[in-house]
C-alpha cells in the first residue's frame, strides 16, 4: 500500500520500446512492407498492429523509494534508461508494467496531480525566446503555468535574487551564458513552488566554475534552504559523490546498487590502506619495535615502513582488511612513544566502483538507444 511517504517511489517498473517492424508478406512490397496497399484507414490500424515486432526493455522491474528533501542520484552509462525512468515520472512516457508515484500519486491514474507535485529540467526543454529578457520569459511561463499575476511578480523577483540573475534579469536572453541559462531553466522550474524536481544531466555543457555554482545553488539552496526533493540522473560520478545522499546505479535497466557513495564505494572494497606519518622521531622508539607489533594485531595484512633521507623511520604503509579497526594501530603507535603528524587513507573511487559493477563508463552505450532511454 503507497502511504506517501515517499516523495518518488516505483514498484517493478517496466518499459519496452518497439524495435524494428516485422515484415508480413511475400513478394512486391507494399505500403508497410505487406506486398498489398491499404484501402482504407481501418487498414492502416490493423497493418499498424500486425507490424509490432521485437522490443527493448528499457525498464526492467525498478524498485526505488526517494524520501522527501533527499538528494538523490541516478547514474548509468548512456542506454541504461534514466532519462526513460524520469519522463515516466514526468508523465511524459506511459510504462507498461509496474506502479509509479510522485508524493502519493499515481503518474497514470493522477498525472494532474503529479504535475502539481513535480517540475523536470530536461536537457531539451530550453524552450526560452531569444528576443525577451529573463524577466519577460519568466512573465510568460507563469502565464502559462496559471500562477496570478501579483504572485507571480512576487515569486519572479526572489527566483531571480536567489539564483544570483537579479542583476542580469533585463538584459536579452542572447547575451546570457550557458550557466546562467541554466539557472533560468530553475528559475522556470521553481515559479509553481512544486516540492520535488528532477534534472537530466544538470551540469553538461558547463565549465568547472558554473558546475561548481550550480551544484551549490542545488546542494545548499534548493534541498538545505528550501527542502526540495531532488532527483539528479548524471553521468558525473564526482559531481554524485559531492552532493548526492543517495545514488542508485542503473545498468541495462535494472538497478544493480542503491546506497551512499560511501557505502557503494565500501562494497567492492576488500582491502585499505592507511599511509601514517611521523614527526620528531629522533630518539623514539626503533622501527623494529613499532612493525613487530602491527604485524601482530588482527586484520593488518602487510607493512611497508618508509625511512628519511638520513634512516629516520618516519612513516608507513599499512595494508588491512575492509573492516580493520584504526583505533588498535594508533594506540601501538602512540604506546611506542611515535608522534603522528597525519592519515591518508586509499579507497577505490565511485568511478572505479561504477566501472566494476557495469563493465562500462558512465559514457559508455551498452545497448541499441531507445527512444529517450539513456
Amino acid at each position: 500500500m503507497v502511504t506517501g511517504k515517499y516523495a518518488i517511489e516505483t514498484i517493478g517498473l517496466v518499459k519496452r520500446y518497439p524495435t524494428t517492424g516485422r515484415r508480413t508478406g511475400g513478394g512486391g512490397r507494399g505500403a508497410f512492407g505487406t506486398g498489398r496497399g491499404i484501402a482504407s484507414f481501418g487498414g492502416i490500424f490493423s497493418t499498424l498492429k500486425r507490424a509490432k515486432g521485437p522490443f527493448i526493455e528499457a525498464l526492467r522491474g525498478i524498485d526505488l523509494q526517494i524520501r522527501p528533501g533527499e538528494i538523490f542520484g541516478l547514474l548509468g552509462p548512456n542506454g541504461a534508461g534514466k532519462t526513460t525512468f524520469i519522463k515516466i515520472l514526468c508523465t511524459l512516457v506511459i510504462h507498461d508494467e509496474g506502479e509509479a508515484y510522485v508524493n502519493g500519486h499515481d503518474v497514470k491514474k493522477e498525472p494532474g496531480e503529479v504535475i502539481k507535485n513535480l517540475q523536470a529540467v530536461l536537457p531539451e526543454s530550453r524552450g526560452f525566446n531569444w528576443r525577451l529578457t529573463g524577466r519577460q520569459n519568466l512573465k510568460f511561463y507563469s502565464l502559462l503555468y496559471g500562477v496570478k499575476e501579483k504572485e507571480a511578480e512576487e515569486r519572479i523577483d526572489y527566483l531571480l535574487d536567489f539564483t544570483g540573475l537579479k542583476e542580469r534579469a533585463d538584459d536579452g536572453y542572447q547575451r546570457y551564458s550557458t550557466g546562467m541559462q541554466r539557472k533560468l531553466l530553475i528559475c522556470r522550474a521553481l515559479l509553481r513552488n512544486t516540492p520535488t524536481l528532477l534534472f537530466d544531466e544538470p551540469t553538461v555543457g558547463l565549465d568547472p566554475t558554473s558546475s561548481a555554482e550550480f551544484r551549490s545553488l542545488l546542494c545548499d539552496k534548493l534541498a538545505r534552504e528550501e527542502g526540495k526533493t531532488i532527483l539528479i540522473s548524471t553521468h558525473n560520478l564526482h559531481e554524485a559523490q559531492d552532493i548526492c545522499d543517495r545514488i542508485a546505479i542503473l545498468n541495462r535497466g535494472k538497478i544493480i546498487a542503491c546506497d551512499t557513495p560511501a557505502n557503494i564505494q565500501h562494497m567492492l572494497l576488500e582491502e585499505k590502506v592507511f599511509n601514517i606519518t611521523f614527526v620528531n622521531t629522533t630518539g623514539r622508539a626503533p622501527a623494529g619495535v613499532v612493525l613487530t607489533g602491527l604485524e601482530k594485531l588482527p586484520g593488518v595484512n602487510s607493512i611497508t615502513p618508509g625511512y628519511d633521507s638520513e634512516g629516520g623511520f618516519n612513516q608507513v604503509s599499512i595494508r588491512v582488511n575492509k573492516d580493520a579497526d584504526l583505533s588498535g594501530i594508533l594506540e601501538l603507535i602512540v604506546k611506542n612513544g611515535l608522534r603522528i603528524g597525519g592519515i591518508t587513507t586509499k579507497e577505490p573511487t565511485l568511478e572505479e566502483v561504477f566501472i566494476a559493477m557495469t563493465g562500462r563508463d558512465a559514457g559508455e552505450s551498452g545497448r541499441p538507444r531507445a527512444p529517450g532511454g539513456r
